[in-house]
Protein backbone atom coordinates (compact mmCIF):
# COMPACT_ATOMS: atom_id res chain seq x y z
CA UNK A 1 0.00 0.00 0.00
CA UNK A 2 0.88 3.41 -0.68
CA UNK A 3 0.87 4.91 2.94
CA UNK A 4 2.66 3.69 6.26
CA UNK A 5 -1.03 5.39 8.25
CA UNK A 6 -3.04 3.06 6.64
CA UNK A 7 -1.00 -0.73 6.85
CA UNK A 8 -2.82 -2.53 9.41
CA UNK A 9 -0.68 -3.41 12.95
CA UNK A 10 -0.58 -6.26 14.48
CA UNK A 11 -3.13 -5.87 17.60
CA UNK A 12 -1.50 -7.74 20.13
CA UNK A 13 2.04 -5.87 19.59
CA UNK A 14 0.24 -2.43 19.47
CA UNK A 15 -1.49 -3.17 22.51
CA UNK A 16 1.37 -4.46 24.36
CA UNK A 17 3.63 -1.40 23.59
CA UNK A 18 0.63 0.97 24.73
CA UNK A 19 1.75 3.05 27.51
CA UNK A 20 4.24 0.92 28.54
CA UNK A 21 8.06 1.95 29.63
CA UNK A 22 11.62 -0.09 29.32
CA UNK A 23 11.52 -1.33 32.72
CA UNK A 24 8.20 -2.50 33.35
CA UNK A 25 7.20 -4.30 30.18
CA UNK A 26 6.45 -8.44 30.23
CA UNK A 27 8.56 -10.38 27.85
CA UNK A 28 7.67 -10.85 24.22
CA UNK A 29 7.40 -14.57 24.36
CA UNK A 30 4.73 -14.03 26.77
CA UNK A 31 2.87 -13.12 23.98
CA UNK A 32 4.73 -14.10 20.90
CA UNK A 33 2.86 -16.20 18.12
CA UNK A 34 6.08 -18.86 17.41
CA UNK A 35 4.64 -19.06 13.65
CA UNK A 36 4.62 -14.99 13.44
CA UNK A 37 8.40 -14.05 12.15
CA UNK A 38 8.14 -16.70 9.24
CA UNK A 39 7.25 -14.14 6.23
CA UNK A 40 8.38 -10.78 5.37
CA UNK A 41 4.16 -9.70 5.54
CA UNK A 42 4.54 -10.44 9.00
CA UNK A 43 7.80 -8.84 9.51
CA UNK A 44 6.69 -5.70 7.66
CA UNK A 45 3.44 -5.58 9.65
CA UNK A 46 5.38 -5.11 12.90
CA UNK A 47 8.03 -2.31 11.35
CA UNK A 48 4.51 -0.45 10.71
CA UNK A 49 4.78 0.57 14.48
CA UNK A 50 8.01 2.15 14.25
CA UNK A 51 7.12 4.96 11.27
CA UNK A 52 4.58 7.01 12.98
CA UNK A 53 7.04 7.84 16.11
CA UNK A 54 10.43 8.41 13.47
CA UNK A 55 8.33 10.30 10.52
CA UNK A 56 5.09 11.84 12.75
CA UNK A 57 4.53 14.72 9.95
CA UNK A 58 2.09 16.95 11.43
CA UNK A 59 1.13 14.72 13.57
CA UNK A 60 -2.52 13.48 14.22
CA UNK A 61 -6.31 15.35 15.76
CA UNK A 62 -4.99 18.69 17.50
CA UNK A 63 -1.55 17.81 17.74
CA UNK A 64 0.96 19.39 15.35
CA UNK A 65 3.67 16.82 16.02
CA UNK A 66 6.99 18.47 15.24
CA UNK A 67 6.22 21.11 12.59
CA UNK A 68 5.54 24.10 14.79
CA UNK A 69 7.33 22.91 17.86
CA UNK A 70 8.57 25.29 20.30
CA UNK A 71 6.65 27.86 19.54
CA UNK A 72 7.67 29.65 23.63
CA UNK A 73 11.11 28.86 23.32
CA UNK A 74 12.13 29.47 19.58
CA UNK A 75 13.69 33.09 18.02
CA UNK A 76 11.51 31.98 15.06
CA UNK A 77 8.38 32.81 16.93
CA UNK A 78 7.62 36.23 18.30
CA UNK A 79 8.62 35.95 21.94
CA UNK A 80 5.75 35.01 24.80
CA UNK A 81 3.63 37.66 26.63
CA UNK A 82 4.77 36.06 29.43
CA UNK A 83 8.15 35.31 31.24
CA UNK A 84 10.05 32.04 29.87
CA UNK A 85 12.08 30.01 32.21
CA UNK A 86 15.49 29.47 30.95
CA UNK A 87 17.27 28.78 34.06
CA UNK A 88 15.49 25.32 35.08
CA UNK A 89 15.81 24.53 38.55
CA UNK A 90 13.30 21.71 38.82
CA UNK A 91 14.47 17.74 38.00
CA UNK A 92 10.95 15.90 36.99
CA UNK A 93 9.96 12.68 38.76
CA UNK A 94 9.33 11.33 34.84
CA UNK A 95 9.70 12.51 31.16
CA UNK A 96 8.22 11.04 28.38
CA UNK A 97 11.49 11.51 26.33
CA UNK A 98 12.98 8.82 28.75
CA UNK A 99 11.77 5.74 27.26
CA UNK A 100 13.34 2.79 25.72
CA UNK A 101 10.38 0.78 24.63
CA UNK A 102 10.81 1.50 20.74
CA UNK A 103 14.40 -0.03 21.16
CA UNK A 104 13.43 -2.67 22.75
CA UNK A 105 10.88 -3.61 20.31
CA UNK A 106 13.85 -2.92 17.95
CA UNK A 107 15.80 -5.48 19.64
CA UNK A 108 13.25 -7.73 19.69
CA UNK A 109 13.01 -7.32 15.86
CA UNK A 110 16.91 -8.35 15.65
CA UNK A 111 16.85 -11.47 17.92
CA UNK A 112 13.69 -12.79 15.22
CA UNK A 113 15.21 -11.91 12.19
CA UNK A 114 16.94 -15.30 11.52
CA UNK A 115 13.58 -16.94 12.54
CA UNK A 116 12.29 -15.23 8.64
CA UNK A 117 12.21 -18.02 5.64
CA UNK A 118 14.55 -15.58 3.39
CA UNK A 119 17.73 -16.07 2.32
CA UNK A 120 20.62 -14.27 3.78
CA UNK A 121 20.29 -10.70 2.02
CA UNK A 122 16.43 -10.63 2.58
CA UNK A 123 17.23 -11.17 6.62
CA UNK A 124 19.81 -8.52 6.15
CA UNK A 125 17.32 -6.13 4.59
CA UNK A 126 14.83 -6.42 8.05
CA UNK A 127 17.87 -6.07 9.88
CA UNK A 128 19.46 -2.99 8.71
CA UNK A 129 15.73 -1.32 9.57
CA UNK A 130 15.74 -2.75 12.69
CA UNK A 131 19.06 -1.31 13.36
CA UNK A 132 18.12 1.58 11.94
CA UNK A 133 14.76 2.66 13.76
CA UNK A 134 17.19 1.90 17.02
CA UNK A 135 19.51 4.24 15.64
CA UNK A 136 16.68 7.23 15.44
CA UNK A 137 15.68 5.92 18.84
CA UNK A 138 18.88 6.29 20.64
CA UNK A 139 20.38 9.61 18.60
CA UNK A 140 17.05 11.31 19.95
CA UNK A 141 17.96 9.66 23.76
CA UNK A 142 21.58 11.38 23.76
CA UNK A 143 20.60 14.47 22.30
CA UNK A 144 18.57 14.84 25.22
CA UNK A 145 20.13 13.31 27.85
CA UNK A 146 23.91 12.84 27.21
CA UNK A 147 25.53 9.49 28.62
CA UNK A 148 22.52 6.71 28.09
CA UNK A 149 22.43 3.25 28.73
CA UNK A 150 22.80 1.41 25.65
CA UNK A 151 20.94 -2.22 24.96
CA UNK A 152 21.72 -3.98 22.38
CA UNK A 153 19.46 -6.94 23.25
CA UNK A 154 16.25 -7.79 25.33
CA UNK A 155 16.70 -7.88 28.86
CA UNK A 156 15.65 -11.04 30.55
CA UNK A 157 13.12 -10.08 33.55
CA UNK A 158 14.44 -12.55 36.23
CA UNK A 159 15.79 -12.30 39.64
CA UNK A 160 19.15 -13.61 38.10
CA UNK A 161 21.85 -11.04 38.83
CA UNK A 162 23.13 -10.99 35.78
CA UNK A 163 19.78 -10.37 34.29
CA UNK A 164 19.37 -7.56 36.94
CA UNK A 165 22.47 -6.25 36.32
CA UNK A 166 21.52 -5.78 32.31
CA UNK A 167 18.26 -4.63 33.01
CA UNK A 168 19.28 -1.75 35.84
CA UNK A 169 22.50 -0.70 34.36
CA UNK A 170 23.89 2.49 34.47
CA UNK A 171 24.47 4.76 31.53
CA UNK A 172 26.99 4.51 29.10
CA UNK A 173 29.04 7.41 27.72
CA UNK A 174 27.59 9.51 24.78
CA UNK A 175 30.84 8.60 23.08
CA UNK A 176 30.32 5.02 23.09
CA UNK A 177 26.74 5.51 22.21
CA UNK A 178 27.36 7.42 18.80
CA UNK A 179 29.93 4.61 17.79
CA UNK A 180 26.99 1.70 18.12
CA UNK A 181 24.68 4.78 16.40
CA UNK A 182 27.06 4.89 13.93
CA UNK A 183 27.76 1.25 13.21
CA UNK A 184 24.01 0.95 13.20
CA UNK A 185 23.50 3.36 10.16
CA UNK A 186 26.41 2.05 8.29
CA UNK A 187 24.86 -1.41 8.44
CA UNK A 188 21.37 0.15 7.92
CA UNK A 189 23.08 1.66 4.30
CA UNK A 190 24.60 -1.39 3.06
CA UNK A 191 21.99 -3.23 4.30
CA UNK A 192 18.51 -2.03 3.23
CA UNK A 193 17.20 -2.27 -0.25
CA UNK A 194 17.47 0.57 -2.67
CA UNK A 195 13.45 0.30 -2.68
CA UNK A 196 11.05 -1.14 -1.50
CA UNK A 197 7.73 0.05 -2.88
CA UNK A 198 6.14 3.25 -1.58
CA UNK A 199 6.36 4.87 1.84
CA UNK A 200 8.49 2.04 2.86
CA UNK A 201 12.63 2.96 4.73
CA UNK A 202 14.95 2.18 2.01
CA UNK A 203 18.65 3.20 1.30
CA UNK A 204 18.26 6.66 0.57
CA UNK A 205 15.80 7.34 3.54
CA UNK A 206 17.99 5.93 5.77
CA UNK A 207 21.01 8.19 4.06
CA UNK A 208 19.28 10.61 4.52
CA UNK A 209 17.69 10.56 8.02
CA UNK A 210 22.06 9.61 9.03
CA UNK A 211 22.64 13.15 8.07
CA UNK A 212 20.26 14.62 9.91
CA UNK A 213 20.85 12.92 12.82
CA UNK A 214 25.17 12.83 12.55
CA UNK A 215 25.02 16.39 11.79
CA UNK A 216 23.06 17.30 14.71
CA UNK A 217 25.71 14.97 16.85
CA UNK A 218 28.94 16.17 15.11
CA UNK A 219 28.08 19.99 15.61
CA UNK A 220 26.79 19.17 19.36
CA UNK A 221 30.20 17.66 20.52
CA UNK A 222 32.22 20.48 18.47
CA UNK A 223 30.46 23.46 20.11
CA UNK A 224 30.14 21.93 23.23
CA UNK A 225 33.77 21.19 23.56
CA UNK A 226 32.98 17.21 24.14
CA UNK A 227 35.43 15.69 21.90
CA UNK A 228 37.06 17.17 18.67
CA UNK A 229 37.51 13.67 17.32
CA UNK A 230 34.47 11.90 17.79
CA UNK A 231 32.44 15.51 16.49
CA UNK A 232 34.31 15.02 13.61
CA UNK A 233 33.94 11.32 12.75
CA UNK A 234 30.06 12.07 12.90
CA UNK A 235 30.61 15.04 10.29
CA UNK A 236 32.45 12.86 8.03
CA UNK A 237 29.41 10.88 8.65
CA UNK A 238 26.76 13.13 8.34
CA UNK A 239 28.96 14.49 4.61
CA UNK A 240 29.02 10.89 3.29
CA UNK A 241 25.66 9.80 3.92
CA UNK A 242 24.41 13.22 2.53
CA UNK A 243 26.29 12.26 -0.70
CA UNK A 244 24.91 8.42 -1.04
CA UNK A 245 21.08 10.91 -1.50
CA UNK A 246 23.04 13.33 -3.78
CA UNK A 247 24.50 10.93 -5.91
CA UNK A 248 21.84 8.63 -6.27
CA UNK A 249 20.10 10.42 -9.16
CA UNK A 250 16.32 9.87 -7.30
CA UNK A 251 16.17 13.34 -6.20
CA UNK A 252 15.50 16.63 -7.14
CA UNK A 253 14.59 20.28 -5.87
CA UNK A 254 10.90 20.62 -6.72
CA UNK A 255 9.39 22.96 -8.72
CA UNK A 256 7.15 24.42 -6.61
CA UNK A 257 8.27 25.37 -2.68
CA UNK A 258 4.73 25.82 -1.84
CA UNK A 259 3.15 22.56 -3.02
CA UNK A 260 5.46 20.88 -0.88
CA UNK A 261 3.37 21.77 2.25
CA UNK A 262 -0.11 22.59 0.78
CA UNK A 263 -0.71 18.93 -1.16
CA UNK A 264 -3.36 16.65 -0.16
CA UNK A 265 -0.84 13.53 -2.14
CA UNK A 266 3.00 13.98 -2.08
CA UNK A 267 3.06 10.82 -3.88
CA UNK A 268 5.69 11.63 -6.81
CA UNK A 269 7.33 14.89 -5.67
CA UNK A 270 11.07 14.33 -6.64
CA UNK A 271 12.27 16.52 -3.51
CA UNK A 272 10.30 13.90 -0.80
CA UNK A 273 12.03 10.86 0.38
CA UNK A 274 9.36 10.45 2.93
CA UNK A 275 5.98 11.87 3.79
CA UNK A 276 3.30 11.27 6.15
CA UNK A 277 -0.53 10.70 4.10
CA UNK A 278 -3.73 11.85 5.71
CA UNK A 279 -7.14 11.17 4.29
CA UNK A 280 -10.49 12.45 4.82
CA UNK A 281 -11.94 10.14 7.43
CA UNK A 282 -9.42 8.03 7.92
CA UNK A 283 -6.54 10.35 9.71
CA UNK A 284 -6.30 13.99 9.54
CA UNK A 285 -4.29 16.84 11.55
CA UNK A 286 -4.83 20.35 12.74
CA UNK A 287 -1.67 22.23 10.86
CA UNK A 288 -4.15 24.27 8.22
CA UNK A 289 -6.74 25.23 11.29
CA UNK A 290 -3.45 26.65 13.31
CA UNK A 291 -3.16 28.86 10.52
CA UNK A 292 -6.54 29.24 8.85
CA UNK A 293 -8.94 29.69 11.62
CA UNK A 294 -7.00 29.84 14.41
CA UNK A 295 -5.22 33.60 16.32
CA UNK A 296 -1.99 33.30 15.93
CA UNK A 297 0.76 34.71 18.51
CA UNK A 298 2.59 35.35 15.72
CA UNK A 299 5.91 34.79 13.63
CA UNK A 300 9.06 37.01 15.38
CA UNK A 301 11.15 40.32 13.64
CA UNK A 302 14.20 37.82 14.00
CA UNK A 303 12.74 35.53 11.56
CA UNK A 304 10.65 37.65 8.96
CA UNK A 305 14.46 40.07 8.48
CA UNK A 306 16.38 36.83 7.99
CA UNK A 307 14.98 36.53 4.64
CA UNK A 308 17.00 38.01 1.80
CA UNK A 309 16.63 40.53 -0.51
CA UNK A 310 15.25 38.39 -3.99
CA UNK A 311 19.44 39.63 -5.07
CA UNK A 312 20.57 37.24 -2.81
CA UNK A 313 21.72 39.77 0.10
CA UNK A 314 20.90 40.33 3.81
CA UNK A 315 18.46 43.28 3.86
CA UNK A 316 20.69 45.32 6.24
CA UNK A 317 24.02 44.83 3.96
CA UNK A 318 21.66 47.01 1.22
CA UNK A 319 20.49 49.48 3.66
CA UNK A 320 21.84 49.45 7.47
CA UNK A 321 19.07 51.48 8.19
CA UNK A 322 16.44 49.69 6.64
CA UNK A 323 13.38 49.99 8.77
CA UNK A 324 10.10 49.15 6.09
CA UNK A 325 7.08 51.34 7.90
CA UNK A 326 4.00 49.25 6.37
CA UNK A 327 3.77 45.62 5.18
CA UNK A 328 4.21 46.59 0.99
CA UNK A 329 8.03 47.95 1.77
CA UNK A 330 8.61 44.92 4.08
CA UNK A 331 7.55 42.54 1.55
CA UNK A 332 8.66 44.03 -1.40
CA UNK A 333 12.05 42.62 -3.38
CA UNK A 334 12.56 39.87 -1.28
CA UNK A 335 13.43 36.15 -1.02
CA UNK A 336 9.66 34.95 -2.71
CA UNK A 337 9.73 32.21 0.36
CA UNK A 338 9.31 35.28 2.77
CA UNK A 339 5.96 35.40 0.96
CA UNK A 340 5.04 31.63 0.62
CA UNK A 341 5.89 31.46 4.92
CA UNK A 342 4.70 34.79 6.11
CA UNK A 343 1.36 36.34 4.78
CA UNK A 344 2.59 39.43 2.74
CA UNK A 345 0.15 41.89 4.81
CA UNK A 346 0.22 42.76 9.05
CA UNK A 347 -2.94 40.90 10.51
CA UNK A 348 -3.21 42.81 13.68
CA UNK A 349 -5.70 42.50 16.13
CA UNK A 350 -8.73 44.67 16.06
CA UNK A 351 -8.14 45.46 12.02
CA UNK A 352 -9.92 43.49 9.46
CA UNK A 353 -8.11 40.16 8.73
CA UNK A 354 -10.41 38.12 6.75
CA UNK A 355 -10.57 35.63 5.82
CA UNK A 356 -7.90 35.04 8.02
CA UNK A 357 -7.07 35.25 11.95
CA UNK A 358 -5.06 37.62 13.53
CA UNK A 359 -1.18 37.42 14.34
CA UNK A 360 -0.29 39.29 17.67
CA UNK A 361 3.15 40.24 16.09
CA UNK A 362 1.21 40.86 12.89
CA UNK A 363 3.32 38.31 11.05
CA UNK A 364 0.57 35.33 10.01
CA UNK A 365 2.91 32.49 9.30
CA UNK A 366 0.83 31.10 5.78
CA UNK A 367 3.35 28.34 4.97
CA UNK A 368 1.50 25.26 5.66
CA UNK A 369 -1.78 26.25 3.15
CA UNK A 370 -2.60 27.17 -0.49
CA UNK A 371 -3.76 30.66 0.43
CA UNK A 372 -5.04 31.40 -3.01
CA UNK A 373 -7.85 29.04 -2.36
CA UNK A 374 -8.65 30.47 1.32
CA UNK A 375 -11.74 32.50 -0.49
CA UNK A 376 -13.26 28.97 -0.63
CA UNK A 377 -12.48 27.26 2.32
CA UNK A 378 -12.75 23.36 2.10
CA UNK A 379 -14.56 20.89 4.73
CA UNK A 380 -11.31 19.73 5.51
CA UNK A 381 -9.85 23.29 6.41
CA UNK A 382 -11.41 23.59 9.78
CA UNK A 383 -10.80 21.49 13.23
CA UNK A 384 -9.24 18.29 13.20
CA UNK A 385 -9.73 17.68 9.74
CA UNK A 386 -7.19 18.86 7.66
CA UNK A 387 -5.50 16.08 5.01
CA UNK A 388 -2.81 17.43 3.45
CA UNK A 389 0.23 15.41 3.81
CA UNK A 390 3.74 15.87 5.88
CA UNK A 391 7.25 15.76 3.89
CA UNK A 392 9.06 13.94 6.98
CA UNK A 393 12.45 14.13 4.99
CA UNK A 394 13.05 15.67 2.10
CA UNK A 395 15.78 16.38 -0.41
CA UNK A 396 16.58 20.15 0.73
CA UNK A 397 17.27 19.29 4.13
CA UNK A 398 19.93 16.93 2.49
CA UNK A 399 21.55 19.44 0.93
CA UNK A 400 21.99 21.53 3.60
CA UNK A 401 23.11 19.23 5.82
CA UNK A 402 25.61 18.39 3.27
CA UNK A 403 26.85 22.13 3.40
CA UNK A 404 26.94 22.70 6.87
CA UNK A 405 28.73 19.29 7.41
CA UNK A 406 31.30 20.10 5.06
CA UNK A 407 31.96 23.25 6.19
CA UNK A 408 32.44 22.49 9.70
CA UNK A 409 34.81 19.37 8.39
CA UNK A 410 37.00 22.47 6.73
CA UNK A 411 37.75 24.25 9.36
CA UNK A 412 38.35 21.01 12.28
CA UNK A 413 40.96 18.61 10.14
CA UNK A 414 42.62 20.96 7.59
CA UNK A 415 41.91 17.76 5.35
CA UNK A 416 38.89 19.22 3.44
CA UNK A 417 38.75 22.49 2.03
CA UNK A 418 35.12 23.92 1.58
CA UNK A 419 34.65 25.50 -2.30
CA UNK A 420 32.19 27.10 -4.30
CA UNK A 421 31.57 23.57 -5.49
CA UNK A 422 30.34 22.24 -2.49
CA UNK A 423 27.62 25.39 -2.50
CA UNK A 424 26.64 24.76 -5.84
CA UNK A 425 25.60 20.93 -5.51
CA UNK A 426 23.49 21.86 -2.06
CA UNK A 427 23.00 25.57 -1.08
CA UNK A 428 22.61 26.71 -4.70
CA UNK A 429 20.40 24.39 -5.95
CA UNK A 430 17.85 25.48 -3.24
CA UNK A 431 18.16 29.06 -4.27
CA UNK A 432 17.62 28.35 -7.76
CA UNK A 433 13.96 26.15 -7.31
CA UNK A 434 11.69 27.49 -9.86
CA UNK A 435 9.81 30.81 -8.41
CA UNK A 436 12.53 31.39 -5.99
CA UNK A 437 15.66 31.96 -8.24
CA UNK A 438 18.22 33.58 -5.89
CA UNK A 439 21.57 33.84 -7.34
CA UNK A 440 24.17 31.26 -6.30
CA UNK A 441 26.31 31.79 -2.71
CA UNK A 442 29.65 31.87 -3.15
CA UNK A 443 32.54 31.73 -0.93
CA UNK A 444 35.38 34.25 -0.96
CA UNK A 445 37.76 33.30 2.35
CA UNK A 446 35.77 32.87 5.14
CA UNK A 447 33.46 35.69 3.59
CA UNK A 448 30.30 35.09 1.46
CA UNK A 449 29.35 36.59 -1.95
CA UNK A 450 26.82 37.15 -4.67
CA UNK A 451 27.12 38.49 -7.81
CA UNK A 452 30.85 39.46 -6.83
CA UNK A 453 30.29 41.58 -4.08
CA UNK A 454 31.50 39.81 -0.82
CA UNK A 455 29.43 41.21 2.19
CA UNK A 456 29.12 40.46 5.92
CA UNK A 457 25.96 40.99 7.74
CA UNK A 458 25.94 43.47 10.07
CA UNK A 459 23.52 41.62 11.94
CA UNK A 460 25.68 38.95 12.11
CA UNK A 461 28.17 41.49 14.22
CA UNK A 462 25.50 43.05 15.97
CA UNK A 463 24.36 39.82 17.88
CA UNK A 464 27.79 37.23 17.70
CA UNK A 465 29.12 40.30 20.02
CA UNK A 466 26.83 39.09 22.51
CA UNK A 467 26.37 35.50 22.36
CA UNK A 468 27.94 33.05 24.26
CA UNK A 469 29.47 30.09 22.05
CA UNK A 470 31.62 31.57 19.91
CA UNK A 471 31.50 33.97 16.95
CA UNK A 472 30.08 32.21 13.53
CA UNK A 473 32.13 32.89 10.80
CA UNK A 474 30.51 35.06 7.92
CA UNK A 475 29.91 32.03 5.24
CA UNK A 476 28.74 29.92 8.23
CA UNK A 477 25.94 32.57 9.14
CA UNK A 478 24.69 32.44 5.32
CA UNK A 479 24.71 28.91 5.17
CA UNK A 480 22.59 28.57 8.87
CA UNK A 481 20.40 31.30 7.42
CA UNK A 482 19.97 29.10 4.39
CA UNK A 483 18.57 26.40 6.71
CA UNK A 484 16.68 29.02 8.66
CA UNK A 485 14.58 30.22 6.18
CA UNK A 486 14.56 27.15 3.93
CA UNK A 487 13.36 24.89 7.04
CA UNK A 488 11.19 27.42 8.40
CA UNK A 489 8.10 26.14 11.16
CA UNK A 490 9.78 22.44 10.41
CA UNK A 491 10.32 21.68 13.89
CA UNK A 492 14.57 21.89 13.33
CA UNK A 493 15.20 25.81 14.82
CA UNK A 494 15.56 24.45 18.72
CA UNK A 495 17.46 21.63 18.43
CA UNK A 496 19.38 23.88 16.03
CA UNK A 497 20.26 26.34 18.17
CA UNK A 498 20.95 23.65 20.78
CA UNK A 499 23.20 22.30 18.91
CA UNK A 500 25.68 25.49 17.87
CA UNK A 501 25.28 26.47 21.54
CA UNK A 502 23.19 29.40 20.45
CA UNK A 503 20.77 29.48 22.61
CA UNK A 504 21.66 33.10 23.71
CA UNK A 505 19.49 34.00 20.27
CA UNK A 506 16.72 33.68 22.41
CA UNK A 507 18.27 36.02 25.31
CA UNK A 508 16.55 39.34 25.01
CA UNK A 509 19.59 41.08 25.61
CA UNK A 510 21.54 39.66 22.72
CA UNK A 511 18.79 39.31 20.09
CA UNK A 512 15.79 41.90 20.85
CA UNK A 513 13.96 40.88 17.55
CA UNK A 514 12.61 37.55 19.19
CA UNK A 515 10.31 40.02 21.16
CA UNK A 516 9.54 42.12 18.19
CA UNK A 517 6.71 41.52 16.04
CA UNK A 518 5.83 44.16 12.74
CA UNK A 519 7.06 47.50 12.54
CA UNK A 520 4.02 49.95 12.18
CA UNK A 521 2.95 53.41 12.01
CA UNK A 522 -0.24 53.92 14.19
CA UNK A 523 -1.99 56.47 12.41
CA UNK A 524 -2.65 53.45 9.54
CA UNK A 525 -4.92 51.73 11.60
CA UNK A 526 -7.66 53.19 13.27
CA UNK A 527 -9.06 49.65 15.75
CA UNK A 528 -6.18 48.23 17.18
CA UNK A 529 -6.96 46.04 20.03
CA UNK A 530 -5.07 47.67 23.01
CA UNK A 531 -3.81 44.83 23.32
CA UNK A 532 -1.34 45.54 20.92
CA UNK A 533 1.27 47.72 22.02
CA UNK A 534 4.87 48.85 20.75
CA UNK A 535 8.14 49.00 22.10
CA UNK A 536 8.35 52.45 23.14
CA UNK A 537 4.36 53.28 24.28
CA UNK A 538 4.90 56.31 23.85
CA UNK A 539 5.71 56.24 20.43
CA UNK A 540 3.74 57.00 17.56
CA UNK A 541 5.56 54.60 15.61
CA UNK A 542 8.06 51.65 16.30
CA UNK A 543 7.81 47.36 16.71
CA UNK A 544 4.82 45.77 17.85
CA UNK A 545 6.30 44.42 21.56
CA UNK A 546 4.73 40.88 21.57
CA UNK A 547 6.29 40.34 24.80
CA UNK A 548 4.58 42.94 27.15
CA UNK A 549 6.11 40.96 30.36
CA UNK A 550 9.35 40.35 31.63
CA UNK A 551 11.93 39.74 29.01
CA UNK A 552 13.48 36.59 29.13
CA UNK A 553 16.50 35.72 31.41
CA UNK A 554 19.61 34.52 30.02
CA UNK A 555 20.56 30.48 29.14
CA UNK A 556 22.34 28.67 31.09
CA UNK A 557 24.04 25.33 30.55
CA UNK A 558 21.06 23.12 31.60
CA UNK A 559 18.89 24.19 29.18
CA UNK A 560 21.02 22.03 27.00
CA UNK A 561 20.66 19.22 28.29
CA UNK A 562 17.56 17.47 30.04
CA UNK A 563 18.09 15.97 33.23
CA UNK A 564 17.74 12.48 34.24
CA UNK A 565 14.11 12.06 35.94
CA UNK A 566 13.95 11.84 39.54
CA UNK A 567 11.64 8.54 39.54
CA UNK A 568 13.92 6.57 37.40
CA UNK A 569 16.96 7.44 39.80
CA UNK A 570 14.75 6.33 42.78
CA UNK A 571 13.65 3.11 40.69
CA UNK A 572 16.87 2.06 40.38
CA UNK A 573 17.76 2.79 44.29
CA UNK A 574 14.70 0.24 45.08
CA UNK A 575 16.35 -2.13 42.93
CA UNK A 576 19.97 -1.57 44.59
CA UNK A 577 21.02 -0.07 41.35
CA UNK A 578 22.37 3.31 40.73
CA UNK A 579 21.78 5.43 37.76
CA UNK A 580 23.54 8.43 37.85
CA UNK A 581 22.48 12.02 37.26
CA UNK A 582 23.72 15.00 34.48
CA UNK A 583 26.26 17.12 36.57
CA UNK A 584 24.70 20.62 35.92
CA UNK A 585 22.19 19.00 37.05
CA UNK A 586 23.38 17.59 40.43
Amino acid sequence: MKMFLKYIYVVVFVLSFAGCSFLNQEPYDDFTDEEFWRTEDQVRSFMYGFYTSVFSGYGTGTSHGPFLMGQTLNDDFASDKTQIDLQPTVVPVSDGAWSFANIRRANYVLENIDRLEADRVVRAHWRGVARFFRACYYSNLVFTFGDVPWFDHVPVVSANKQDLDYLYKDRDSRLFVDSCIMADLQYAMDSVRKTDGAQQVNRYIVAGMASRLMLREGTFLKYHNIDADMAQRCLLFAKDAALVVMNSGNYSIAPSYNALFTSDDLAGNPEVLMYRHYVDGVLSHSTLTYSFTEAQAGLSASLAEAFLTDDGLPVYVKDPLWTPRNADEFFAGRDPRLSLCIRPHYYLKGTDCQPFQYALSGYSWCKFMDDSRAAKPEATWSGSKNVTDAPCLRYAEVLLNYAEAAYELSQMSGAYSFSDEDLDKSVNLIRARLGVNLPPLKVVGNKPSVNGMVFDDPKRMEIEVRADGGETSPILWEIRRERRTELCLEGFRLNDLKRWRKLDYLWNDCNPDIRYGAYIVLSDYSNLDAEIVLEDPNATEGYVLRNTGAARNRPVERNYIAPIPSGQIHLYETKGYHLSQNKVWE
